[in-house]
């Protein structure tokens, strides 16, 4: 027994020997070992701003964050200096009501919260050292902030420097605006933004920063510049990809296809146009996709051609035929979205005149699409789709139980309170109405 004793407490003591040492090697950020109220009552108490990591723990760019800038001496010198820092695993218990207050939607989300617990900025995506302490340097007031940039903008509306600055800074800001404020903002912003781009345009736009304000800010309801900044990347592609790497190829890529996307559902045959892009004016940046079995051009001719026979013509025998053939040379390029959407085109394009022929064929490829799919969104997409076929097939046993999968997957959605309750709330219905098909 003595032994035993011994033996437990030597143990003790190397551990609160490791732990010392631990913390004395320690040179990142000291996170605050407590709740988020303690550490909001602890930054009162310092006058400091709390920083707040929400995170979870399945998220990998949290963990990177967390092992490769959270540690770095720099950055720690500066975070246990000015702030009050706490870790938030934001789908356990009470944080995620904290989290969804602070609008968290992704992870990880970085944010600072002055002492009275008003968001000063909240940060969505993996942040690099250069970011979080340029964050970090404004929150504490040593570094410009939004809106003294705003400031300098309106006493001087042509300090491209400033411009850039501001429309950086301005996804963490409009994240923690609310109601008719962040709609005033984006209003404004997106004035400035689109200046700012003629200003520039186009070879001082060839940057990593420009290439950011790009991603974060154009969108897609004006496709009239979109297409405009397709073009502008494209001209200069090989300069882009020189200052930035692959990623404006890519963004040609997916902005051509969902052009030509678009006109096909629309029936309009204007959507050849953009197929051709894909041998002509866009040939280089399709060049990066890395396809094997199939070109990019007989990939968006195959896929464009039949989803315009099938929302024009309502053709579902052709349109069918034309995905089979579209699968069978895809091969091994296949994605569980290549299968969910051309499932979902069914639905949407003939929903009322789809024969149970045409319903077996999309429970098939709904079915593929689930089997490799891992977002849950997605995958309750699938179920609802794969239910609603075997609804009307007649089918109500298999039906009630892909709905009953569908809820049961919608259980699995921490943090995402609303699209929850709209899934729950479809499938219920979907499943009363069962009820009724079936008396």
């Amino acid at each position: 027994m003595r032994i035993k004793r011994y033996f437990l407490v030597l143990v003790a003591l190397i551990a609160f020997t490791l732990q010392s040492f631990a913390q004395e090697g320690t040179t990142g950020i000291q996170f605050f070992q407590g709740t988020f109220n303690e550490a909001l009552v602890k930054a009162k108490q310092e006058n400091k701003v709390l920083f707040v990591d929400f995170y979870a723990v399945w998220c990998v760019p949290c963990k990177k964050m967390a092992k490769t800038v959270f540690t770095q001496e720099e950055v720690g010198k500066f975070f246990n200096e000015h702030f009050v820092s706490i870790q938030l695993d934001a789908e356990k218990g009470d944080n995620v009501n904290i989290a969804k207050s602070y609008k968290v939607v992704a992870y990880p989300t970085v944010a600072f919260i002055s002492p009275d617990g008003k968001a000063i900025s909240v940060n969505t995506g993996a942040m690099n050292k250069d970011e979080l302490l340029d964050a970090a340097k404004i929150a504490a007031g040593q570094s410009v902030s939004f809106e003294a940039l705003y400031e300098k903008y309106k006493a001087d509306n042509n300090d491209l420097n400033v411009q850039q600055q501001l429309l950086l800074k301005a996804p963490s800001f409009l994240q923690a605006q609310e109601g008719m404020e962040a709609d005033k903002w984006v209003t404004r912003l997106q004035k400035l933004y689109k200046n700012y781009i003629t200003a520039k345009a186009p070879l001082k736009l060839i940057n990593e920063n420009d290439y950011k304000i790009i991603l974060a800010l154009e969108g897609d309801d004006d496709k009239e510049h979109k297409q405009y900044i397709v073009d502008l990347i494209n001209d200069h592609l090989d300069d882009w990809t020189k200052a930035v790497g692959k990623a404006p190829a890519y963004y040609i890529v997916e902005a051509n296809d969902g052009f030509a996307e678009d006109l096909a559902k629309d029936g309009n045959a204007k959507y050849k146009d953009y197929v051709e892009n894909v041998k002509g004016k866009y040939a280089k940046a399709y060049s990066v996709i890395g396809l094997t079995e199939i070109t990019p051009y007989e990939k968006t001719k195959l896929y464009n051609d039949a989803l315009f026979n099938l929302y024009k013509n309502k053709d579902v025998d052709g349109y069918i035929k034309a995905m089979q053939t579209y699968f069978d040379k895809m091969k091994g390029n296949v994605q569980a979205a290549d299968y969910g959407k051309a499932a979902q085109n069914l639905y949407m394009a003939a929903g009322k005149v789809l024969k149970p022929k045409h319903h077996e064929v999309a429970i098939q490829w709904s079915e593929k699409a689930l089997e490799k799919e891992n977002a849950v969104m997605d995958r309750v997409n699938y179920m609802v789709m794969i239910g609603d076929s075997y609804r009307e097939l007649k089918n109500y046993a298999k039906a009630r139980e892909y709905y009953n999968q569908a809820f049961a997957e919608t259980l699995t959605l921490q943090n995402m309170e609303m699209p929850q309750a709209m899934l729950q709330s479809a499938i219920k219905h979907k499943l009363s109405t069962l009820e009724l098909l079936e008396k």
